[in-house]
């Protein structure tokens, strides 16, 4: 064999396995492989089904959360309350116990159950923003460079309260019945209050 024969099978060979060993892809996909793809609707019910369960089951009480910001709120933010942006307002997943008020159009008012009983929203028509998503604490801001696929996510999962969870309870809620409920709140830190507090409903049981 000569030199130059044996020189041409080298370069062919090698220019096989270069060949085959090299995978060129749009630097676009490669950044954000979910870019055009992004299906918040599964996104959102696969949250709902697999995660946000044991989240909601490790709810802190809405009385133990007051007691605690009334002594060390920056504490209780720091350990109890999430939020993908730098600012005041922060949310969490609360539990407790409550009497109906009152079945409105767009909400219902209830009292709930404390030492000093005071009065809250559940929403249960203009159910918008961010605030289950957020209060979730599953979300990281880093894995979704598309703003708009955040967004899809609060929308997704909204939709979910209004046509699967909404309907569960409310048509069996009057005046006088008490609910054990799991929802999500926003706070603002700055001016902090817990009359009137607006709860996304996540989880209504009727009590007996």
């Amino acid at each position: 064999m000569n030199r130059a024969f044996k020189y041409g099978l080298v370069a062919v060979i090698l220019i096989l396995l270069g060949y085959n060993s090299i995978y060129i892809e749009k630097l676009s996909n490669v950044k954000n492989p979910m870019s055009g793809k992004f299906n918040s609707s599964a996104f959102a019910e696969k949250m709902w089904t697999e995660k946000l369960p044991a989240k909601l089951d490790s709810a802190i009480d809405i009385n133990t959360l007051r007691a605690l910001v009334k002594t060390d709120a920056n504490s209780a933010f720091n350990r109890y309350t999430h939020a993908l942006d730098i600012g005041n307002y922060r949310y969490t997943l609360i539990k407790g116990e409550g009497t109906v008020e009152a079945v409105n159009e767009d909400d219902v008012t209830i009292t709930i159950k404390a030492e000093q009983p005071f009065e809250a929203i559940l929403t249960t028509e203009f159910v918008y923003g961010n605030t289950l998503r957020d209060a979730s604490g599953l979300i990281d801001l880093r894995d979704f460079p598309n703003t708009s696929d955040l967004n899809d996510i609060s929308k997704a999962l909204n939709e979910i309260i209004r046509q699967k969870v909404v309907p569960s309870f409310k048509p069996y809620l009057k005046p006088g019945v008490k609910i054990d409920f799991v929802g999500a709140i926003e706070l603002n830190k700055e001016h902090i209050h817990f009359k009137d507090l607006e709860i996304v409903p996540a989880r209504i049981k009727i009590l007996p």
